[in-house]
C-alpha cells in the first residue's frame, strides 16, 4: 500500500463488503467525499467498528492502493451519541446524511455543507426535541447553498392583504398574498403562516451557531417542517421518504 495520511471527516454512510468488511463514505472539508474500505469492521472485536457506524466524526488514517483507500486506524472526535436516545433524532439524522450524500457532489459543495452538517448533527444529538426546527433549517440552508434560493420578499402586488398566511409557491419560488388575483398566479402552492415565513427569513440570515435559536408555536413548526421538505424534494427531484415514518408516531 502507498503512503498513509490523516483526514478529519464525518462518516455519512456505510455498507457491508464481503463477510467482515465495510465500505464507508466520508465527508471531508479538504477533499470532499471519500470512499474507503474498513477491514474487519463487522467483527465484534474490531477496534475500527465504530468508524463503520454513521454518523461519526473522526480523525482517520488512510492508505491508498490501486486507486482505492483503506482505513488503517481512526480516532473518534464526536460520536453524536445522543442521537441514539431518540427515534425522531436518529431518523432525522439518517435523512440529513442521505441528502448530504446526494448534494456534496464536488469540493465546493462539500466545503459549504461540511460545517452545516457538523452543526445540525451535534444540535440534533443534544436537543432531539427540536428535530423539526433542526431538519427544516438544514433543508433550507442546503437549498440556498445549491442555488435554489426562494424569494421571501412580500407579494409582488405591493399591497398584501391582512390574512395571517401567505401562498408559498413551489412552481414560482416566491410568495403570494391571499387575495384571489394573487393566488391565481401562484401555480402550485401551499398556504403557510406568517410565523413560518419569519422563521425561514431568520434561518437564511442566522449565523451557524444560532441557526435554530428561534422559538415557534407548534403550528409554525409544522408549516416549516412540511414546506422545507417538499421544496427540497421538488428541487432535487427525489422523494426523500425517511421522515414519513415520523407521521406514524403517536402525538406527544
Amino acid at each position: 500500500m502507498g503512503n498513509s495520511f490523516t483526514i478529519r471527516g464525518v462518516v455519512i454512510s456505510s455498507k457491508p463488503h464481503r463477510d467482515q468488511d465495510a465500505i464507508i463514505t466520508i465527508l471531508t472539508y479538504q477533499q470532499g467525499l471519500i470512499s474507503a474500505m474498513v477491514p474487519g469492521a463487522k467483527k465484534h472485536s474490531s477496534r475500527m467498528a465504530p468508524l463503520a457506524t454513521p454518523p461519526h466524526l473522526a480523525d482517520i488514517v488512510l492508505s491508498e492502493s490501486k486507486g482505492f483507500y483503506y482505513v488503517k486506524e481512526g480516532e473518534t472526535v464526536e460520536s453524536f451519541r445522543g442521537l441514539y436516545d431518540s427515534f425522531e433524532a436518529l431518523t432525522c439524522a439518517s435523512h440529513i446524511l442521505e441528502v448530504v450524500k446526494d448534494t456534496a457532489v464536488d469540493l465546493e459543495s462539500s466545503q459549504t455543507l461540511y460545517p452545516l452538517v457538523l452543526y445540525v448533527l451535534y444540535d440534533l444529538s443534544k436537543h432531539p426535541e427540536k428535530y423539526k426546527a433542526i431538519v427544516s433549517a438544514f433543508e433550507w440552508r442546503v437549498m440556498d447553498a445549491l442555488g435554489f434560493a426562494f424569494d421571501l420578499s412580500e407579494c409582488e402586488c405591493g399591497s398584501p392583504d391582512q390574512m395571517p398566511t401567505r401562498a408559498f409557491s413551489f412552481s414560482k419560488c416566491k410568495l403570494f398574498c391571499s387575495k384571489v388575483g394573487c393566488v391565481s398566479k401562484a401555480g402550485d402552492y401551499q398556504f403557510v403562516s406568517l410565523g413560518c415565513i419569519e422563521a425561514l427569513r431568520y434561518i437564511r440570515e442566522a449565523p451557524l451557531e444560532r441557526l435554530t435559536a428561534f422559538r415557534a408555536e407548534k403550528y409554525v413548526l409544522d408549516d416549516l417542517f412540511s414546506v422545507t421538505h417538499r421544496y427540497l424534494c421538488e428541487r432535487l427531484e427525489k422523494n426523500y421518504d425517511k421522515l414519513l415514518i415520523l407521521d406514524t408516531l403517536p402525538p406527544v
